[in-house]
C-alpha cells in the first residue's frame, strides 16, 4: 500500500535533473525524492502530538503547581443572550455603532452590552497552565532547533554565502543531517497546524495559520525542485529567535516580571534582525537578484525553471512571510509600548487576553450609576436589568 501511495507522489514531483545534471553527481549522491518526506513528515508530525501530550503531563503539570499556575479559569456570571451570542461568533470586540444596534435589539444598556461582551470574552479564555504549555513547548522546540540547525548547516558553504544555494543546481547532493533537520522541522510545523486549532485561539490566529501553512508549502515545494538550501537558510535563520519571545512569556505567567523584560529587551533586536533584515538582504535577495544572474551567466536553462509556476510560487510564498514578518513586528512593537507605557510586559499575540486596564472584579455600568458589579457575581436579567445575588435588580443605573 505505501508504494502505491509514493508512486503517486512521486509523479507529483517534476523533473528537473537532465541525463547531463545526473553525470555532474558523484556516485551514491542523493537528491530529493517527494516520497522520502511526504508519509515520513506525518509519522514525525504523530510524533510530535504525543511528544507534546507527554510535555505537557510530565513537565508543564509540576511545574505549574510549583508556580501556583491555575489549570482551570474562573466561570463568569453572565445570561446567555442568542443576539449578543450571534455577535460574539462574528466579532469578540464589537464597534460602538454595533454595540447600539444591539442594545436596540436585547433593551440592555450600552454599559450592560459592553459587560456582556467582557465576560464572555473572559468565560472563553485559556488557563494560564495552557498558555504555559503552548510557550513551553515552543521554547523546547526552538531552542534545540535553532542550535541543531547551526550544527548542520556550520560547514555549509551556503551558510555564509547564498550564491551557493544555486552552485551546480538542480545537480545537489543532499546529505543526511540536512535530510533530518528538514524531515523534523516539517514534521513540527505540521503538527502546529492541527495544534493551533486545539489551543487557545489567539488574536493573531489567521496569521499564525498562514505562517504555517506557507511553511509547510515551502519545504514541500522546496524539496520537490530540489531548493533544500535555499529552504535550509529559510529554517536557521527563523529558529534563532522564536524562543526568546517562548521564554519571555513563560516569564510572564510565572510571573517572574524583570526576567520577562530582560528575554524582552533581547529578544526585540534579534527580531528585528534576523527578520526585517538578515531574512530579505539573504532570502529574498538569493532568490530575485543572485538566482537570476547565476542563471543568465553560467546555466541558462534554468531560466525556464525560474519561470515555472512551482517557482513562482515558491517565490511568492517567500514574500509572503516578509510580510508576515513586518505584520508581527508591529504587534510586538505595541507589546513594547505597552510596557514603556504601563510598566508591564503582555503578551499581546493572546487573544484570551483580556483587552483594557479595568479591574476585572469591579466593572461600572454606567457613569452616573450608583452601584457596581462586584466579583463577578451579579447577572444581567432577561429584561436587561441587572441582577444581584440577594434578588435586587437595578435599571437604567438607578435604585
Amino acid at each position: 500500500m505505501f508504494e502505491t501511495i509514493n508512486k503517486q507522489i512521486n509523479r507529483l514531483q517534476p523533473k528537473i535533473l537532465r541525463p547531463e545534471d545526473e553525470a555532474e553527481l558523484a556516485p551514491g549522491s542523493y537528491v530529493p525524492i517527494l516520497s522520502d518526506i511526504i508519509l515520513p513528515s506525518f509519522a514525525m508530525a504523530i510524533s510530535m502530538f504525543v511528544l507534546r501530550k507527554l510535555f505537557d503531563r510530565f513537565i508543564v503539570v509540576p511545574f505549574g503547581a510549583y508556580f501556583d499556575i491555575k489549570e482551570t479559569v474562573v466561570k463568569q456570571n453572565y445570561t446567555r443572550q442568542p443576539v449578543l451570542e450571534s455577535e460574539y461568533i462574528k466579532n469578540k470586540s464589537p464597534k460602538d455603532e454595533v454595540i447600539l444596534i444591539l442594545c436596540k435589539k436585547t433593551g440592555m444598556t450600552e454599559r450592560q452590552v459592553q459587560l456582556w461582551f467582557r465576560k464572555r470574552r473572559k468565560d472563553s479564555q485559556a488557563s494560564d497552565l495552557k498558555r504555559l504549555s503552548d510557550a513551553g513547548w515552543s521554547f523546547i522546540f526552538y531552542s534545540l532547533l535553532s542550535w541543531y540547525g547551526l550544527y548542520v548547516l556550520w560547514d555549509k558553504p551556503w551558510l555564509t554565502n547564498s550564491m551557493d544555494c544555486w552552485l551546480g543546481w538542480p545537480a545537489q547532493a543532499v546529505t543526511n543531517d540536512v535530510y533530518w533537520y528538514y524531515l523534523v522541522e516539517l514534521g513540527f510545523y505540521m503538527s502546529y497546524l492541527y495544534m493551533i486549532f486545539t489551543d487557545h485561539k489567539r488574536k493573531d490566529f489567521m496569521e499564525f495559520l498562514v505562517h504555517h501553512s506557507v511553511t509547510v508549502a515551502l519545504m514541500i515545494l522546496s524539496w520537490s525542485i530540489n531548493c533544500v538550501r535555499l529552504g535550509s537558510l529559510v529554517l536557521v535563520i527563523h529558529d534563532q529567535v522564536d524562543y526568546f519571545l517562548a521564554l519571555a512569556k513563560i516569564a510572564v505567567y510565572i510571573k517572574m516580571q524583570k526576567m520577562a523584560d530582560i528575554v524582552f529587551a533581547l529578544f526585540l533586536p534579534m527580531w528585528i534582525i534576523t527578520r526585517l533584515i538578515v531574512y530579505p538582504y539573504v532570502v529574498l535577495y538569493s532568490v530575485y537578484i543572485d538566482l537570476p544572474a547565476y542563471a543568465n551567466e553560467s546555466r541558462p536553462y534554468i531560466q525556464m525553471y525560474d519561470r515555472s509556476t512551482i517557482s513562482q510560487v515558491l517565490k511568492s510564498l517567500l514574500v509572503v512571510l516578509q510580510i508576515l514578518h513586518v505584520m508581527w513586528t508591529i504587534i510586538i512593537l505595541k507589546s513594547a509600548a505597552t510596557k514603556f507605557t504601563k510598566g508591564k510586559l503582555q503578551d499581546t499575540r493572546s487573544d484570551t487576553e483580556e483587552e483594557g486596564g479595568i479591574d476585572a472584579n469591579t466593572e461600572t455600568i454606567d457613569n452616573k450609576s450608583n452601584y457596581k458589579i462586584s466579583n463577578g457575581n451579579s447577572v444581567i436579567g432577561k429584561d436587561g436589568n441587572v441582577m444581584e445575588p440577594n434578588g435586587n435588580s437595578y435599571s437604567n443605573g438607578r435604585t
